[in-house]
């Protein structure tokens, strides 16, 4: 009986010693990051894990995450994306984020298809997920099953406005706006300055009808640095906001100053509908005035 009770006694304790040297998915992810990040890297605010080997790359997807939320310059972004991709040919996310500026549909797709592929074999989960997320997101338009795995990057990082920010289009492109506009509140309360943040959640009080509201965080999504400039996506929004307000002088102004900024600026078939209505309702109301 004694030897029975021994060895009952052993297979709990190492029972218990295997749970105690159990690692979460995070804790595998932060182990890596210390291994192969510079000893000084600046992550902007953003926590998400980098599933590369080359130092470099940790700083510079950094840095690239900061310019897109904080509406950088776009050559830079660029030149940065061109250079991890150089540098780490296999990071799915240097793929990914290369399409950011990407106008061709189509071209954008195969783009984050690629990274889907090179995803398959990639070291960290939550890599996978992301790229699991952005494939139905963006290719597959399967917003279900985009927002299971986002939603499986927040579990995992519940302290990163980027995952958090991207649960958040997942619902928007649902029309799930309530949802959506909880996440991007979220994405804010952690990042307090964070323009990309403040910008989505007055789309979502567009989407709700709700246009002054609308009106209130476009402004500070401004306050904090987002502009039409360095972003056509939002070019396009802002002066759709105005038009909604019925500020259709500014509009025009607004949308003139908008066409300097360069050819997909100029082209924009959404500036240029934007522009028309606004003038056909001010010659209307200037009309009315005679």
């Amino acid at each position: 009986m004694n030897m029975f009770k021994h060895l009952s006694i052993l297979l709990i304790v190492l029972s218990l010693s295997s749970c105690q040297s159990q690692k979460t998915e995070r804790e595998i992810e932060n182990e890596f990051v210390q291994k192969y990040a510079p000893s000084n890297l600046n992550t902007h605010g953003f926590t998400l894990a980098v599933d590369s080997k080359i130092p470099e790359v940790h700083q510079l997807f950094n840095d690239l995450s900061e310019n897109f939320y904080f509406y950088g310059d776009k050559e830079e972004f660029e030149e940065k994306a061109a250079k991890i991709m150089k540098l780490d040919p296999n990071y799915p996310s240097g793929f990914l984020m290369g399409g950011f500026y990407e106008h061709d549909p189509e071209k954008y797709k195969e783009k984050v298809t690629k990274a889907f592929e090179l995803s398959k074999t990639t070291t960290l989960k939550s890599e996978r997920d992301i790229m699991q997320a952005e494939y139905y997101l963006l290719v597959k338009e399967d917003y279900s099953k985009a927002q299971e795995y986002f939603q499986k990057v927040v579990d995992m990082y519940p302290d990163s406005a980027a995952a958090i920010w991207s649960l958040g289009m997942a619902y928007y492109y649902n029309n799930e706006y309530d949802k959506a506009l909880k996440c991007y509140k979220k994405s804010t309360e952690l990042i307090p300055n964070l323009p990309k943040g403040y910008e989505f959640m007055s789309v979502m009080y567009l989407m709700k009808g709700e246009n002054e509201k609308a009106m209130e965080y476009l402004e500070l999504a401004k306050n904090y640095g987002a502009n039409a400039k360095n972003d056509i996506y939002f070019a396009e929004y802002e002066h759709l906001l105005y038009y909604k307000n019925g500020l259709y002088t500014k509009t025009m102004k607004s949308i003139e100053k908008a066409y300097t900024y360069g050819k997909h600026h100029k082209n924009s078939e959404s500036l240029k509908k934007t522009y028309e209505a606004a003038k056909t309702k001010f010659d209307s109301i200037q009309s009315s005035k005679l």
